[in-house]
């Protein structure tokens, strides 16, 4: 089991770019917008939200081996991190939850901005509804491009 530290749960919780990764049981790979990973006390799990009409693929997988990968990324230094884990639960969202996401997807917008995104660009890239997916994760790298990609951490 990995646990993350308070500056990676700082850089994780400031409204970053997420993308989930799962497969179904014959290796096809399916990738998912995500929003607002939030890290648990201890720094074993991970909560993350999709968009709940998007979201039916991933949760079969999720449902059917376990397996997740989250990858995360900040839009101006590219600083990147990738999460491997097993998924433990899906719950409905909470309203603390939405509200949750809306201030991270908030976040997101303004980074976006700087770097010359229009904001109404990003905003479709969102739904209303979303679905929190628990994982633990076991192993974190570096995906940050150079020297050091790929490396643990």
């Amino acid at each position: 089991m990995y646990r993350i530290d308070d500056e990676l749960k700082s850089f994780l919780e400031s409204g970053i770019a997420t993308i989930v990764g799962t497969g179904d049981e014959a290796g096809r790979p399916q990738v998912a917008y995500a929003w607002g990973p939030r890290v648990a006390e201890g720094g074993a799990l991970v909560d993350v939200f999709l968009d709940s009409e998007r979201a039916e693929q991933t949760l079969a997988n999720l449902r059917a081996n376990g397996r997740i990968a989250m990858t995360v990324a900040d839009p101006m230094s590219l600083r990147s991190v990738q999460f491997k884990g097993r998924f433990q639960r899906t719950d409905d969202a909470t309203e603390d939850d939405r509200a949750w996401v809306r201030q991270q997807r908030e976040a997101f917008l303004v980074v976006t901005s700087l770097v010359g995104d229009p904001p109404s660009m990003i905003r479709n890239m969102w739904m209303d509804d979303v679905v929190r997916v628990t994982f633990e994760v076991d192993r974190a790298f570096d995906q940050t491009p150079g020297p050091d990609a790929g490396k643990a951490l």
